[in-house]
């Protein structure tokens, strides 16, 4: 495992490690540390336990590496009032189309994006049924994984390019928001308080959300672990 200096951030040389005193000398700044408390502060398998109760798995891989994976949420109670609703709409599109065919094929084109909102709550149901989401972090990569029926993701970005992992407002749309019965619940309580929070990935391009189907106290576990992963390896 490497060791860094913590004066100097220089690397330090395993020919200056002595394991039976544990200690370690930089040579670029002549300091010496305590080589098992340089290792702890580097190492990303040192993790805090879970929520109770919760759904994710977690694994250390032997290249220091931890995998968190999130199940596929089923078919559950909470998904019946969105299953009600998403036919309750195609039928009424359904029939509101047919009935403006009837007097002019051009007034019944104007149903399109009701049709596209439909499919799209459909789709994100669907989804939200089936996904699961895999994430790894190494000393050198985070990974990304959503796997689901419809447009599964892969994203994959450099730890260093890492800003920070954290709760983060999500923008909503009828895809995602039909898609998941707890970003539905989530917007009704914080109404008017500054939207729906998400674990997010922040990076100077991009954010990446992930674990939407988790709840409150594995959400705020997994990016306040994450994050705190994160720093040790950056400092």
């Amino acid at each position: 495992m490497e060791l860094i200096c913590p004066n100097c951030k220089a690397t330090i040389s395993p020919d200056n490690v002595n394991i039976s005193s544990d200690l370690a000398k930089c040579d670029k700044c002549n300091s010496i540390h305590k080589a098992s408390e340089l290792a702890d502060s580097k190492s990303i398998d040192k993790i805090n336990n879970p929520p109770t109760g919760t759904k994710m798995t977690i694994k250390k891989g032997f290249d220091d590496s931890i995998e968190l994976f999130y199940p596929k949420k089923g078919f559950t109670a909470s998904v019946i009032p969105q299953l009600f609703f998403t036919i309750f709409w195609l039928g009424f599109i359904s029939f509101w189309t047919w009935g403006a065919s009837q007097g002019s094929v051009i007034f019944a084109l104007f149903s399109i994006p009701f049709w596209l909102v439909g499919f799209g709550m459909l789709g994100g149901l669907i989804n939200s049924i089936s996904e699961t989401q895999t994430l790894k972090i190494s000393r050198t990569l985070l990974t990304l994984k959503k796997d689901r029926p419809i447009r599964p993701m892969n994203f994959e970005i450099k730890v260093k390019d890492i800003q920070s992992i954290k709760m983060k407002n999500l923008k909503m749309n009828p895809f995602s928001m039909f898609g998941n019965f707890r970003m539905m619940l989530k917007m009704q309580k914080s109404f008017g308080m500054g939207g729906i929070e998400m674990p997010a990935i922040i990076t100077g391009a991009k954010t990446e959300y992930f674990f939407e189907g988790a709840n409150d106290a594995e959400q705020e576990w997994v990016t306040s672990t994450l994050d705190n992963i994160i720093k040790r390896m950056k400092n």
